[in-house]
Formats: C-alpha cells, sequence, structure tokens
C-alpha cells in the first residue's frame, strides 16, 4: 500500500493532526505496507487498528471505528465486500478505498456503493493524510448535525453567530434540502469551501463522495482530462483510462472551485454536461450518464467577466441557482473573538502546549483590523503568533512582522482606545451573566456559547478569581 521506503519520515509530526479521539481502520493483506500506513497514521496523532483481511476487519465492527482504509484486492472477500458490510452496520463511518492504478475503474464502483474515495498505489503520503483529515472533518461535522437534530448549531465547521452568519447558515439548510446547483460568492479566504461541504452533508448525497477540484491549481490543457477524464491514446501522453471529477462524484456532490478561472474554450462543454448529465471522455466514442450535484465557487466577480467576454452567459444562470454569498470578515468582526478563541484552542492543542493569553489590547487591534485575507490570514496570523512565543501571553511583539505595522499602527493611533472600549463591553456581557448564574461557570458559558476554558482563559486576563 506504502513502501518501506516512502517519505513517511518528511510528513510534519503536528499540522493539522488531531487528537488520538479519531480512531482508524487499516485493512491490508500486506503486513509491511500495512504496518507502514499504520505508521504513518499514528506519527499524525491517529489512534490505528489494523486487520489483515476482512474476516479480522469484521470482528472490529463493534468497537468505535471513526474511518476505515481498506486495500481492494486481497485474498479471499475484497474491499468492496468489506464495504458493503460496513454501510450496513455504521454508514455514517467514512470508508476509503486502496487500488492499484489499473483497478480505478473498481474503485469507482466502490465510490458509487458508498466509498468516500479512493487512494492509488503507491500512496502518496501527503495526499492520504489530506483525504483522512478531510473525511474526519465530516465526520466530526455530521456527527454535530445529529446531535444538533439538524439545527443551525450543526452547520458544518463554520463558526460566528453575527446576524450574517446565521443568514448564511439558514441558506445552506434551504440549499441542502434539494438538488439545485448552489453558486457561492465570497472573498478569498471567507470559507467557501466548508459551505460547500456543509451543503453536500447535509444533503441527502451526503453519505456520497464530494469531489473537489480548484480551477486555478489545474493548468489549463489538463482541465478537460481532469473534469471529463480521457481514454488511451486520446493524446500525447495519454498512456492509459483516466476517470474524470464528474464520474468520480457520480451520485454525490462535484465542487469547483474558482469556477471563475475556467477557460473559455471549454465553458461550452462545462455547460452541455450540466444540460444533458452525460459525460464524454476526451478521445471516447459512447458518453456515460452522470448524477452529480454541482456547487461552484469564485472570488471574482463573474458578471464582470461576462461584460467582458470572458465568460459565457447561459453557464452563468446554470450556475447560479441558488446564491449563498458569505459576507468578509470586515462585515462580522462581532464574530472575530469567537474565531480569535477557536484558533487559540486548536492550534495550541495541536502543537500541545498550553493555549496563551492575549494581551487586551492586541485583543482589540485584531478585532479591530480590516483583514484583508479574511479568516485565512486571521488563522495564519493567529498560528504564527503561538509558534513564536516566548511567554504563555500573546502581546504586540508576537505579532507577525507582515501584520506588525498594520495591526501596530491602529494599536498606536488612537484606535486602541476604542477597542479597549470594545473589550471592556465583553467584559460586562461576561460578568453580568456570570452574576446571573451566581458564579457558576459552567452555565454561564452556556449561555454566552462559548466553551467553560474560554471563559476561564478570559476572566484570568482580567485578573477575575472569584
Amino acid at each position: 500500500m506504502i513502501s518501506e521506503a516512502s517519505s513517511i519520515a518528511t510528513i510534519p509530526v503536528g499540522g493539522d493532526a488531531v487528537a488520538t479521539k479519531f480512531v482508524i481502520l487499516v485493512v491490508e493483506d500486506g503486513a509491511g505496507e500495512r504496518e507502514a500506513l499504520a505508521r504513518l497514521l499514528r506519527l499524525q496523532g491517529y489512534e490505528v487498528q489494523t486487520a489483515r483481511d476482512v474476516d479480522r476487519a469484521e470482528q472490529l465492527l463493534a468497537q468505535p471505528i471513526d474511518l476505515v482504509i481498506s486495500d481492494l484486492r486481497m485474498g479471499g472477500r475484497t474491499g468492496v465486500d468489506l464495504l458493503r458490510i460496513w454501510q450496513e452496520r455504521h454508514p455514517q463511518t467514512p470508508f476509503i478505498i486502496v487500488t492499484a492504478y489499473g483497478e480505478v475503474e473498481s474503485a469507482v464502483d466502490a465510490m458509487k456503493l458508498g466509498a468516500r474515495d479512493y487512494l492509488t498505489k503507491p500512496i502518496d503520503p501527503e495526499r492520504m493524510l489530506d483525504l483522512v483529515r478531510r473525511c474526519l472533518a465530516e465526520r466530526k461535522a455530521d456527527g454535530e448535525k445529529h446531535a444538533g437534530g439538524g439545527s443551525q448549531v450543526g452547520v458544518g465547521r463554520l463558526l460566528g453567530d453575527s446576524p450574517a452568519m446565521q443568514r448564511v447558515r439558514d441558506q445552506i439548510l434551504r440549499a441542502a434540502s434539494t438538488d439545485s446547483t448552489v453558486l457561492i460568492l465570497g472573498e478569498s479566504g471567507t470559507g467557501k469551501e466548508l459551505v460547500a461541504e456543509a451543503v453536500h452533508s447535509h444533503s441527502n448525497r451526503g453519505r456520497r463522495p464530494l469531489v473537489t477540484v480548484n480551477m486555478a491549481a489545474i493548468p489549463e490543457t489538463l482541465v478537460e482530462s481532469e473534469l471529463f477524464g480521457h481514454v488511451k491514446g486520446a493524446f500525447t501522453g495519454a498512456s492509459s483510462d483516466r476517470v474524470g471529477r464528474f464520474e468520480e462524484a457520480d451520485h454525490g456532490t462535484l465542487f469547483i472551485d474558482e469556477i471563475g478561472d475556467f477557460p473559455q474554450a471549454g465553458q461550452a462543454k462545462l455547460l452541455r454536461v450540466l444540460e444533458t448529465r452525460v459525460v464524454r471522455r476526451i478521445g471516447a466514442e459512447t458518453e456515460r450518464s452522470i448524477d452529480v450535484r454541482l456547487i461552484a465557487a469564485t472570488s471574482r466577480s463573474l458578471r464582470e467577466m461576462i461584460e467582458e467576454r470572458r465568460f459565457r452567459e447561459d453557464l452563468y444562470y446554470r450556475l447560479n441557482v441558488i446564491t449563498i454569498e458569505l459576507p468578509p470578515l470586515r462585515e462580522r468582526r462581532e464574530d472575530i473573538p469567537q474565531l480569535v478563541d477557536h484558533f487559540v484552542e486548536s492550534i495550541a492543542e495541536t502543537l500541545k502546549r498550553p493555549a496563551p493569553s492575549i494581551d487586551p489590547v492586541v485583543f482589540g487591534a485584531l478585532c479591530g483590523h480590516h483583514w484583508p485575507g479574511n479568516i485565512r490570514e486571521l488563522r495564519n496570523c493567529l498560528e504564527s503568533m503561538i509558534v513564536m512565543a516566548q511567554r504563555d501571553k500573546l502581546t504586540q511583539a508576537d505579532l507577525p512582522a507582515g501584520l506588525s505595522a498594520a495591526i501596530g499602527d491602529d494599536v498606536g493611533q488612537g484606535s486602541a482606545e476604542e477597542e479597549l472600549r470594545l473589550d471592556s463591553l465583553e467584559k460586562s456581557v461576561i460578568l453580568q451573566t456570570l452574576k446571573k448564574c451566581d458564579g457558576n461557570r459552567t452555565r454561564a458559558a452556556e449561555a454566552l456559547g462559548i466553551s467553560v476554558r474560554t471563559l476561564q482563559r478570559r476572566l484570568k486576563v482580567w485578573g477575575v478569581t472569584n
């Protein structure tokens, strides 16, 4: 599955690794490959169970398993047999099939039966870890959804209780109840991919594959092959058949990010696929029917591109059936404290160190900054600060060089006074809530919609000990 000589040691420990509460089952009949893959996953902080065949894996059905990674071909019963068993007993558990390159068609068939995705041998460690993280994130979000009875509280990993984000959550749930095409608009870094994941996971396709492709990352000459596939010999370098992303997503959802970068030459073909629900691989003589729900996203103005004749108007109207527009962070600043708290806790947990407190002046400046890179920029800023901090408190000295001037100038030019007023308001609300709850911090945290840990850290910053 993954060779002993693979670059296991080159994969960084930490990063987006999660706590050991996630349990992964690896099913592989080759002892060396099985142990190499298990070791790679354990290095990332996961708990790993292993099985050499379907019979042994079946014995683990009663144990809590968050993700199954199974080879397709094994002695005796196959990975598809195990998939059917798991779908019957634990359909909510993500299942990844591992296959040889020549068996991709079989892997796609497995996805139609409910497999989340597939990996081809030899396994690319970075691609596998990225897929594992996404599967487990969806697993966690799905659990939150069911725990919340499908309410807005459980809509994916979207944070923020501002009116703007409440509208977004409502739109997600409404969009998820249909199979209509969704167009997600928003600046870079606002969380468009998270919205796509939430729409998919809350839809009736939630247990089927969500296939993601980013147009900005694909060379123009390879776009059609990537989306629609090709047959062997279709063009120079086509040494074997390739399954396109539309076929991978059959019975599931295809998310095309940065649709504004879609080459003009291929827009007519994309429009035809959306209208007819059939695809023809490059060089093929026959067409294949598909059942795919499309979600597209862009940070560009498609209307302006239409006026400039760089985007087809008929394709735009085919995509723009349901529109979800994500607000930039500067228009939902009331959500920044919650985002800061969440990122500080999650980053500190990943780094296996205590969550630091934040100097009130810096906290106010973080809340007041305009964040042109939105949530992505905010998270990167906090991660840099936490990694480089010399103390258990983040101060202006810990700000990254690129942001120190922007945020630091705000602090030095009077905006700190305004942000400190925000901090004072937050303190007043928290203390009043704590008083109403007779000093019970658990009840107060629940009333405020924050964790007890966050509440305790706030009180510590303000020197409140009772």
